[in-house]
């Protein structure tokens, strides 16, 4: 996974995602948030940087639906949602973007593994802690 910040959007694999994101259908578009939510939340100790990568920007996501904001100034934040309804926020919708959330952070998480003695440690935990606090009801 390049990386070249610390937002959710800031790195290869949240990029992808969002530019696969913008090209389905907008029908489609919520499912493509709920899979990537539980696919990180059932992989466990299993979950790859890769899918950390994709929950964190589909977490994202789910907060700028709540918001009506985007939850970060990168280029690359998914800014072609907004004002759209095909990510209404839900109640279950914010309990798996935090329960995905909870698995990238887990202790001994590949994500966390990751960044595991990285200057920047610190400041990328930070950074997904803050979303998930900005999605507890």
């Amino acid at each position: 996974m390049a990386t070249w910040q610390l937002g959710p959007f800031d790195n290869d694999d949240a990029v992808e995602w969002c530019a696969n994101l913008e090209s389905a259908d907008s029908g489609q578009r919520l499912e493509l948030v709920r899979h990537s939510l539980e696919a990180a939340i059932t992989a466990g100790p299993a979950l790859t940087v890769e899918e950390a990568a994709r929950a964190i920007a589909a977490a994202a996501i789910v907060l700028q639906s709540l918001t009506g904001v985007p939850p970060s100034d990168s280029a690359y934040a998914p800014r072609f949602l907004l004002g759209r309804g095909d990510l209404p926020a839900s109640p279950s919708l914010r309990i798996l973007a935090r329960l995905a959330l909870d698995a990238t952070l887990v202790e001994g998480s590949t994500w966390r593994l990751r960044w595991a003695g990285d200057i920047e440690e610190e400041d990328a935990l930070a950074v997904v802690e803050d979303l998930r606090t900005k999605l507890s009801p």
